[in-house]
């Protein structure tokens, strides 16, 4: 009798226990997390939707453009392009010392950078660029992807262009490769 009177005082606060626990109900669960989704989903589509409604302001026509350097960054192929050839236009009427220019490979989150020192190992940046002129460089890409594969998976690219002085100058993203977003 004894030992029946024990094992059911052993048992018994462990069905209370086991009995009185609660746990968060599955569905609250979804609906905390959708929202959570939500809020910065629904942020990002009204910005982006403001963002389009505002006019864009055309330039006069006599007026002068105020930026000193044009950067453009050309892609020799729509989708997984081999070279990039990277041009700068001194539209100033001083001439300009650039630095190494930065190549930047965009993922969702991920950025790589990397500076271009110059040309079949010999380096050319510093490099001083007259007023009115071009500078032309071509980046083969291959060299990149075989330093680092997951840089194929990279979405997106654009060049950095900082000058002695300190000021940056960039082109835009182009599209390496699509993506959900592109």
């Amino acid at each position: 009798m004894r030992k029946i009177l024990y094992s059911l005082m052993i048992a018994m606060p462990l069905q209370v226990v086991a009995q009185s626990e609660v746990a968060p109900e599955g569905y609250k669960i979804f609906w905390f997390i959708a929202i959570l989704v939500a809020i910065p989903f629904a942020y990002y589509v009204v910005s982006k939707l403001l963002k389009r409604s505002q006019p864009t302001k055309k330039a006069k026509p006599g007026s002068v453009s105020r930026r000193k350097l044009k950067i453009e960054l050309i892609k020799d192929r729509k989708l997984r392009p081999h070279v990039l050839t990277l041009k700068v236009t001194n539209s100033s009427k001083k001439d300009i010392d650039l630095a190494a220019p930065v190549l930047v490979f965009r993922k969702l989150w991920t950025k790589r950078k990397f500076k271009l020192k110059g040309l079949n190992r010999y380096e050319i940046y510093p490099l001083y660029l007259e007023s009115g002129k071009t500078h032309e460089l071509r980046i083969d890409l291959n060299v990149f992807y075989n330093h680092d594969r997951k840089i194929k998976r990279f979405y997106w690219a654009k060049v950095k262009v900082f000058d002695t002085r300190g000021k940056k100058y960039s082109s835009g993203y182009i599209t390496l490769r699509r993506s959900l977003f592109s």
